[in-house]
């Protein structure tokens, strides 16, 4: 059949309709796979999320982030898909257990992230040790931020302001 006989067979106005009303339809079935990721990850036990997590989009990897079982989490910061800023905000990230930060803080290739670094020092769950370790390579500013932040603990509140001290009678 030809575009000719085409046009002669039928009206296309129906057709032209039938298309206007499917793509409301169309449009609800992504948010319901959306849902149904959401869903699907509840319903997963341990091993299969560990699964998904390599596989998973950024939209998984987020959902999987906030898991409580401490697998689920390292098999999503060692997938191989995992980019820099995931990597940032979950070293910003407040409800992350202490083991995590360390996990993060003993990749060089992460570490050498600025970024990084600084979600590391500032986050109050991550090890006095680790924090202090990477206060150095901090900017005077951001060591500024941090000496006035009371959501850190004071010993590198404490820290921070005699870096920022020691910088200006040295730059002065």
């Amino acid at each position: 059949m030809n575009a000719e006989e085409a046009k002669s067979t039928g009206p296309v106005e129906p057709a032209g309709t039938e298309s206007a009303e499917l793509a409301p339809e169309t449009a609800t079935p992504k948010a319901e796979a959306e849902l149904s990721i959401f869903q699907l990850v509840q319903r997963m036990n341990v091993a299969e999320k560990v699964k998904f997590a390599f596989r998973a989009d950024k939209e998984g990897r987020a959902l999987l982030l906030k898991e409580t079982s401490k697998l689920v989490v390292m098999a999503v910061l060692n997938s191989p898909k995992m980019t820099e800023q995931e990597i940032e905000a979950v070293a910003k990230s407040r409800n992350i257990s202490e083991e995590i930060l360390r996990v993060i803080a003993r990749k060089r290739e992460w570490i050498g992230n600025y970024a990084i670094r600084l979600g590391l020092v500032g986050n109050p769950k991550t090890p006095l040790a680790i924090a202090m370790s990477h206060m150095a390579s901090l900017r005077t500013r951001d060591l500024g931020f941090l000496a006035k932040d009371r959501g850190v603990p004071e010993a590198v509140r404490i820290a921070a302001q005699r870096l920022v001290r020691a910088r200006m009678e040295k730059g002065a």
